[in-house]
């Protein structure tokens, strides 16, 4: 590819990369060198903020859980504690991920540089492309916006209360964010000022880092997807076409290249991904769990909040195993589509080469949490049903108190 062209390649890929751009930069993390020194120490030190706040955030929670559990607390009084404490640990996970693999990322965006499908292309390849990048991005829109209403219920959901009480004529006092413990009385006018503004970028910042990673994911995820569909049909046109030989094998050998670059890519995605795939899959039922017991049968007046929390983690956690899955099953789309092509109007050298990409491509690619298991559609139909299993104990619980 031309030095031009892969220009272009980049700015398609960075216009599809924007709103995780957007939240990583709010954390301090760019995948674009500082122009400037002191652009260099505002970055670093907004990320060594933002990665102390959650930090701390989590472990205050961790505290209050603690102190809790030693009061031989009821099941309606620790609930309500988890789901927050694991969408924080879920954001530490993630930060690790993107400051400790950044270099990676940015390798591998360079990396699809190098094979993005860039015009002229033919009108066919054209729509598929288009269709893929505007559903990527109704998807991220939506995400985002989710996200970042649900964070903005919970910042002003204490004020509301506030207001609710003036207005019924009850003792009325502004609350805070969340439940954590402080070292220090923070029932005070100038530390409750405080926590509850710490609380606030707290809050926001565990967003941005869930939302940045999960965007980042699912666009370069939906890359890998839309070339393999692209290597699909450019393999049904072998030995379809008009005025044929009997010799593609260039072509063929040219497909082969494309597919194991492809390959060994979503190895190094699946491996940068791994750790924060883990801690995804496992508190996923939990949260889940938790913040429908919340709803169902605690707080009403917190019921907008929690809906969207709801919300964000059954579409945080569906989207990553959508897209999983979409790459697991394109991939094996391509082996098929190598066999509807014209194989048998090709001479031996061609089926050869042909044969070797169909079982390479029988080989399933697949995003794994650490290796323990593939994350696929199967994957979040589990992560449901075993939410509702830990949601009928803990109902059973609740109702025997």
């Amino acid at each position: 590819m031309s030095e031009s062209t892969i220009e272009q390649a980049k700015r398609e890929i960075n216009e599809s990369l924007i709103l995780s751009a957007f939240c990583m930069r709010r954390i301090g993390l760019s995948f674009e060198n500082p122009k400037s020194a002191s652009a260099y120490l505002r970055q670093k030190l907004m990320f060594a903020l933002s990665v102390c706040s959650i930090c701390y955030h989590v472990f205050s929670e961790i505290a209050f859980i603690g102190l809790t559990l030693s009061n031989s607390p009821r099941v309606e009084d620790v609930v309500p504690l988890f789901h927050t404490f694991g969408y924080g640990a879920l954001s530490i996970a993630k930060v690790f991920v993107l400051w400790y693999k950044k270099d990676v990322f940015k390798q591998l965006l360079q990396e699809l540089a190098g094979i993005w499908p860039v015009p002229p292309l033919e009108e066919e390849a054209q729509t598929i492309k288009n269709k893929s990048i505007d559903a990527l991005r109704i998807t991220h829109r939506w995400y985002f916006f989710m996200n970042l209403s649900g964070v903005w219920f919970y910042n002003l959901t204490p004020i509301g209360l506030y207001l609710f009480q003036l207005l019924m004529g009850t003792n009325a006092k502004i609350g805070y964010v969340w439940v954590s413990w402080y070292p220090f009385d923070k029932h005070q006018p100038v530390a409750h000022v405080a926590v509850y503004l710490f609380e606030i970028f707290a809050g926001q910042t565990c967003v941005w880092i869930m939302v940045g990673t999960d965007l980042l994911f699912s666009a370069m995820a939906s890359h890998i997807s839309l070339l393999l569909r692209l290597l699909q049909r450019r393999l049904e046109a072998i030995g379809n076409t008009e005025g044929f030989t009997g010799d593609h094998y260039e072509d063929i050998l040219a497909n082969i290249k494309l597919h194991q670059r492809l390959v060994t890519y979503c190895n190094d995605l699946e491996n940068a991904f791994s750790l924060s795939n883990f801690v995804n899959i496992m508190m996923s039922s939990v949260n889940i769990c938790c913040v429908m017991f919340v709803i169902v049968l605690l707080e009403p007046l917190l019921a907008v909040s929690n809906k969207l929390f709801l919300g964000s983690a059954l579409i945080q956690i569906g989207m990553l195993c959508w897209y999983a899955d979409d790459i697991f099953h394109a991939n094996a789309d391509v082996a098929a589509a190598s066999y509807n092509s014209g194989w048998y109007r090709t001479n031996p050298r061609c089926r050869r080469a042909l044969l070797f990409l169909i079982k390479r491509a029988q080989k399933p690619i697949a995003f794994t949490a650490m290796g323990f298991t593939n994350i696929t559609l199967v994957t979040y139909s589990a992560i449901l049903t075993r939410s509702y299993s830990y949601f009928a104990l803990l109902y059973t619980m609740y109702s025997e108190n």
